[in-house]
């Protein structure tokens, strides 16, 4: 939507338009004349197959959840959609960014599958520009993608930045170089192909098509859109207002400051401990912890913390065989670790 039209008046509504929130923003561009422009962007392509981790490359998941989101979204009023590509071909993050440029879009979604090195993560996350109002419109349409992933039973990993090593600009390609060209831009990483907890959801054609729905339905809630058979109506829906943060908004490069675990009870006949953890990390949430009872040789798969509070009680099936001690560690929303002290179970 930003057409001549638009630049002549941007002056005229400058004013008023600071003083409106981003939910009524956004319900007020839905409404306006001129269709919303959204540009789907499906990860990879051509050569580069992306994560082929399974037998199917990524490139094939983004292209299918892509063409099923463009697919619900046309379901609405004033929402005109584009793909970057809808061939099997390469084309640059430049390239790209470009194309959305062209079609004058209001906002860019690339859309991905992740992986770890580790095959230890699982859910979902999203990227987001680190700057200015780029920021908090990524920040306000990647709470809606979260909400939506939750609602299918999937880990919510959080919204994330990235810096590049210059420290002067977003790290990933289809930020930066939409932000260059002043358009918001989001990177949406569904589900972890790699982890027992997430590889489901790529199991099935029906799995595949609801996140592309889901995608679709972010959007329309994001921008207020109202379905053309009038029976899904978000005009009155308000996004989360994020403030436009006074300078880049930069990702935690540093591990939680603490983890402390009390024995709350050990029951050597069930074999299990109760533990109380406590983790503190100033600049980012803690979503996981893992423990050993090995002395930290080998360590359990990732589990949920319970997000928002510092304190959580857990139980740890000890199972079979002596154990002389425990030890956990928590992980941070950019997946750092700090281990807790030394749990003895000696008697």
């Amino acid at each position: 939507m930003r057409t001549s039209f638009k630049k002549a008046i941007a002056l005229i509504l400058s004013v008023a338009v600071a003083a409106i929130p981003l939910s009524a923003l956004s319900v007020r561009r839905a409404a306006a004349a001129e269709p919303i422009i959204v540009v789907i962007d499906p990860g990879h392509g051509g050569s580069n197959l992306g994560t082929d981790y399974l037998p199917i490359p990524e490139k094939t998941y983004t292209m299918t959840v892509a063409l099923h989101m463009k697919e619900q979204l046309e379901k609405y009023q004033n929402v005109q959609v584009y793909l970057t590509h809808t061939e099997d071909i390469d084309m640059s993050l430049k390239e790209r960014a470009e194309f959305a440029a062209s079609v004058d879009a209001d906002f860019l979604y690339s859309l991905h599958f992740n992986m770890s090195l580790s095959h230890s993560l699982y859910g979902s996350e999203v990227w987001v520009p680190s700057t200015g109002k780029l920021y908090s419109q990524g920040y306000s349409a990647a709470n809606e993608f979260l909400t939506q992933f939750e609602e299918m039973g999937l880990f919510n990993r959080g919204i994330k930045t990235r810096i590049g090593s210059n420290g002067r600009s977003d790290y990933y390609g289809i930020i930066r170089e939409s932000s260059l060209r002043n358009i918001p831009a989001v990177i949406v990483e569904h589900c972890h192909v790699d982890n027992i907890n997430d590889a489901p959801y790529m199991q099935s054609p029906e799995l595949l098509r609801e996140f592309g729905v889901r995608d679709a339905e972010a959007v329309a809630r994001y921008f207020g859109l109202v379905s053309k058979d009038g029976k899904t109506d978000y005009s009155g829906y308000a996004p989360l207002a994020v403030p436009v943060p006074s300078s880049r908004v930069c990702n935690d490069t540093t591990p939680p400051l603490y983890v402390t675990a009390d024995l709350i009870k050990y029951d050597q006949t069930g074999k299990y401990a109760t533990v109380e953890l406590t983790a503190v990390d100033t600049e980012s949430v803690i979503q996981y912890y893992s423990y050993s009872y090995d002395n930290g040789l080998t360590w359990s798969a990732l589990q949920p913390w319970a997000k928002g509070s510092p304190t959580v009680t857990v139980s740890v099936n000890m199972g079979y065989g002596r154990k002389d001690s425990l030890i956990f560690k928590a992980y941070n929303l950019y997946d750092r670790s700090t281990e807790s002290n030394v749990i003895s179970l000696s008697q």
